[in-house]
């Protein structure tokens, strides 16, 4: 295509592999191809100057962006980790339109897009529509009726759920899934994007995946976050883009590369028959990255070879927006204080009866739970008759008050809590939609999202879970948190919706809500506390909500600290 970067099928696998290695660290290519199977032209409403927000206007690539689509173009089976909000999407559609306009991309030699089914429409549908208009795109979703039906159609890039391509065994239910149909199809190129099910071995939609995978001759991955605690899920995660031929089999990289971790946990003690008497038990679990620097710098080389990931630091034509961190520690009110402070005056009882010895594991994640649902409100405990949630009050003085001309997305942990936030909303004539599993109807997700994108009335996104990753949300320059996730990089993935690359806001706003002398206090040194396995891997910061002893839960439920409270009996 160009001297510098040169037509990937014209070139030998090794000679692909050392010029993929130079791309990966240039700034820029200069000059960059011509292609006319991607939309840099703004739409017609928008001539001549492109609108940043438009969800009809093309874009012109980052720098970053094309050196990314270079790399994989050129390269061998790799996986695109950039951090959230990067455009990998926008990266993946600049790979396409390359192998459209080299004729490695046709009817002889289709292209499947493997993701989570919240994501199916949008953004997949949506930016296929928007920046590769030309493509011969089938989205598959429906019945799996249409779904074969239209797979037999003329097609270039077809959309499927994880879900929608595994099979489905046992019960009622049995269906062979739509990759027993795709392998029957010149499926020649295959794009899995933050599929959560291929972290571990032996799940169905890991299965399809990796069969597809072995049909194909191009394989590329996608995850903004793809390093966990266990390397044994990385190994998974990378065994389509040929990880073990990398990395080794699963059993080699645990043993040369994983390091026992110790753990205590409770357990009932032999001795006593009655299963009454606990005590604690000392084990290990090969979770975590060796300590062997030498290990630990081989292990990063090999990985290398398979993996990109670039944070904003490494973006140079362009400016992240700034996040502005707002922690708000909020006082119950009454009624919550009150179902507060019996838990915690329960917790505190057991503490200094037996140390925490009669209660059990999952007795005291119960007890934690609860002690979150308090602190988010009382319509999860209580329904619609208690809805006393001083964090939702919160959110709608900040609403109808200095945000009330602002998009905001909001992030509530329980459902009953989503429902009184509506309402509340609604009782106050503020537009807004619902994201979460109430619906699970695909095309009206992808309808509130525009209409929240779109609409100036619908200034209100609240969501659960489900809005945590995949969503381009940067319309909104607000988020707030009125739940925290209990991982760094869920928080992460969460603020990403909103911190974009593109976004028309120079900062977004992150507000935190946390309830006062609860068990909310401690949350931030606790996710800040134990460093994940990709602070040895890419030396970034990312921690992760540690695990809790019995002990630990109810010191936190009791007095919003994990030292020891005064009176507490001894293990």
């Amino acid at each position: 295509m160009t001297d510098t970067l040169p037509e990937a099928a014209r070139l030998s696998r090794l000679s692909r592999g050392r010029a993929a290695d130079r791309i990966r660290v240039l700034p820029d290519i200069d000059p960059w191809p011509r292609l006319d199977w991607f939309n840099t032209a703004p739409c017609a409403a928008h001539a001549p100057d492109r609108q940043i927000l438009c969800r009809q206007c093309g874009i012109w690539p980052y720098a970053h962006q094309r050196v990314g689509a270079a790399w994989m173009y050129l390269g061998l089976p790799s996986m695109l980790t950039d951090t959230v909000g990067s455009g990998k999407s926008a990266q993946i559609l600049l790979l396409l339109a390359m192998c459209k306009q080299t004729g490695e991309l046709g009817p002889h030699n289709r292209a499947v897009i493997v993701t989570k089914a919240s994501a199916v429409h949008d953004p997949w549908a949506n930016e296929l529509r928007r920046l590769t208009p030309r493509l011969k795109v089938f989205i598959a979703d429906g019945d799996p009726a249409s779904r074969s039906s239209g797979y037999l159609g003329d097609w270039e890039v077809a959309v499927v759920s994880d879900r929608a391509l595994s099979a489905v065994a046992g019960g009622k239910v049995k269906r062979d899934g739509d990759v027993a149909l795709l392998l029957q199809l010149p499926v020649g190129i295959l794009i899995y994007d933050d599929v959560d099910p291929m972290r571990s071995e032996g799940t169905r939609t890991s299965v399809a995946v990796n069969q597809l995978a072995a049909r194909c001759t191009r394989v590329h991955g996608a995850h903004a976050t793809p390093l966990q605690k266990q390397l044994r899920e990385l190994w998974f995660m990378l065994e389509p883009v040929g990880g073990e031929a990398v990395l080794g089999s699963a059993d080699f990289v645990q043993s040369r590369y994983v390091a026992a971790q110790r753990h205590v946990i409770e357990t009932n003690d032999p001795a006593d028959r009655t299963g009454k008497t606990k005590m604690l038990r000392v084990v290990y679990d090969g979770t975590g990255i060796t300590d062997n620097p030498q290990r630990v710098r081989e292990f990063r080389a090999k990985v290398s070879r398979l993996v990109l990931r670039r944070t904003a630091k490494d973006f140079r034509d362009l400016t992240m927006p700034a996040v502005s961190y707002n922690p708000v520690l909020l006082d119950l009110n009454p009624r919550q204080h009150a179902r507060y402070n019996e838990l915690a005056a329960g917790s505190l009882r057991v503490l200094r009866a037996d140390g925490g010895a009669s209660v059990t594991r999952v007795q005291s994640l119960a007890l934690f739970t609860r002690g979150r649902q308090i602190c988010s409100g009382l319509a999860s405990l209580d329904g619609v008759a208690g809805d006393d949630s001083a964090k939702l009050d919160w959110v709608m003085r900040e609403i109808t008050g200095d945000l009330h001309e602002e998009k905001v997305v909001v992030f509530v942990a329980f459902k009953a809590n989503v429902a009184a936030l509506s309402r509340r909303l609604e009782a106050a004539g503020t537009g807004h939609v619902l994201m979460w599993s109430g619906e699970t109807n695909q095309r009206e997700r992808a309808r509130r999202l525009e209409r929240f994108r779109e609409d100036p009335s619908c200034r209100v996104l609240v969501g659960t879970s489900t809005i945590q990753t995949s969503l381009n949300l940067q319309v909104a320059p607000h988020l707030i948190a009125a739940d925290t996730l209990l991982n760094a990089q869920a928080m992460e993935q969460l603020i990403g919706r909103v911190r974009r690359v593109g976004s028309a806001h120079r900062t977004v706003f992150f507000h935190h809500l946390m309830a006062r002398g609860t068990l909310e206090e401690a949350f931030l040194s606790m996710l800040r506390r134990e460093g994940m396995m990709s602070d040895v891997v890419w030396d970034e910061r990312a921690s992760t909500f540690a695990g809790l002893t019995v002990r630990q839960t109810l010191r936190l439920i009791a007095s919003g600290r994990l030292e020891p409270v005064r009176g507490e009996a001894a293990a």
